[in-house]
């Protein structure tokens, strides 16, 4: 897919949100509410009106996303949407049959004019509508281990600095208030190697609100 020119990749070392300096405010706040995540989470005691303090993790996770937004947006042409790039956390694994999913999923994504295409996701609310065969419109979606992303919506996702939640969330609200294209595919093509809140190195702060 890369030598095909339809798709690039490229590592990146991921931002440490417990060194100091290493993640500005500018990008990524410290607080943040449940309001918007309230309106989907429906798990027992989850309730809007909290104010937390984001964890090292997240912030560090969601600067991580930023660089990368930061990466598209630079490696992009102009046009329409530019050239796509897939992002997946060091946690992702690919299905069999990755590859040739993915190239049909792109040519339906782009001719559907996609900001952001995810290929693991947890799913917060019902499909929008049908785009193709096994490719719906998103309204709210959470985990960021596995998307691709056109420039245009790199563009967008930077204009909506700071991050003001949990990156998966702050992209979900972005395609929530439909500021942000998102497609997803279904079934998923990429799991996480554990399951969710499940031995991950990036703790959740809403967690807490659940035991109060």
């Amino acid at each position: 897919l890369e030598a095909s020119g339809r798709l690039a990749v490229e590592r990146l070392e991921a931002a440490e949100g417990s060194r100091e300096g290493a993640v500005p405010d500018c990008d990524v706040l410290r607080h943040w509410t449940t309001d918007r995540n309230a309106k989907y989470d429906g798990r027992e005691g989850y309730r809007p009106g909290v104010e937390l303090r984001m964890t090292d993790g997240e912030r560090g996770c969601a600067m991580s996303h930023v660089r990368a937004w930061r990466e598209v947006l630079a490696s992009g042409s102009s046009g329409a949407g530019g050239r796509p790039v897939l992002i997946l956390e060091d946690d992702a694994v690919p299905v069999e049959g990755f590859a040739e999913r993915l190239a049909l999923a792109l040519a339906d994504a782009a001719a559907a004019d996609a900001d952001v295409l995810y290929l693991g996701y947890i799913q917060g609310a019902a499909w929008r509508r049908t785009v193709a065969p096994g490719l719906h419109e998103a309204e709210y979606l959470w985990t960021t281990v596995a998307y691709v992303l056109w420039p245009r919506g790199a563009r967008r996702l930077l204009g909506a600095l700071p991050v003001d939640c949990p990156v998966d969330n702050f992209m979900a609200w972005q395609s929530a208030s439909r500021q942000l294209r998102a497609l997803a595919v279904e079934p998923e093509m990429v799991d996480q190697e554990a399951e969710w809140d499940v031995g991950s190195d990036v703790p959740h702060s809403d967690d807490v609100v659940l035991e109060m």
